[in-house]
């Protein structure tokens, strides 16, 4: 749920922006005012200090990709037709989210989520957007299962970490100086999920 402060959302939508551009480190409270065009300020009666709009801006950011994978997954898997036909969107969605195109994004994930390590207040407020996320892969998984396209014994929270885990754990790939062949890995991800589901 998005704040009604519109000076906070403003705020916040400019630091996120300057984190796509330059990093979570890589611009200063100055830079974010003249983005923003707000003074110093309202910056401090809207937030604790600059960490915490950073934070609150990665809490964004993470929000944006979230919701953004659970509308493509539930547009892509809840409209198969048959068992195989969703492996092949499986094996689709699979292309698409491990495309090496997207690996800034995987690394923002890793980012963010990795934050949460050291602060238990970045970990709160990520709890519920990743809840979300999880849920909704849960339930599109439950969903399969009524359809008998998938497995009835497998769990589907478990199935929706372990589908969560494989696609951003490509980063291990993403940052290699021999990187794998990316056929081999889409060929494995696709009998793996066959196998599994």
């Amino acid at each position: 749920m998005r704040d009604s402060r519109p000076t906070k959302v403003h705020l916040i939508d400019s630091a996120a922006m300057l984190i796509d551009e330059h990093g979570s480190q890589g611009f200063t409270v100055e830079q974010l005012l003249e983005t923003s065009n707000i003074s110093k300020g309202s910056l401090y009666h809207h937030f604790e200090d600059f960490h915490d709009v950073i934070m609150q801006a990665q809490v964004s950011r993470f929000a944006r990709y979230v919701e953004e994978d659970i509308a493509a997954l539930a547009n892509v898997l809840l409209a198969s037709k048959s068992r195989e036909d969703l492996f092949g969107r499986l094996d689709q969605i699979s292309r698409v989210t491990h495309d090496p195109a997207r690996s800034v994004r995987r690394a923002d994930r890793i980012e963010i989520l990795a934050g949460a390590r050291h602060s238990e207040k970045l970990k709160n407020a990520l709890g519920p957007t990743q809840a979300r996320l999880t849920g909704a892969i849960a339930d599109i998984v439950r969903e399969l299962k009524a359809k008998e396209f998938v497995n009835e014994n497998l769990d589907p929270g478990a199935v929706a970490v372990f589908i969560q885990a494989y696609s951003l754990g490509l980063i291990v790939n993403d940052v290699s100086n021999e990187p794998i062949d990316l056929e081999e890995w889409h060929a494995m991800i696709s009998r793996m999920t066959r196998g599994l589901l």
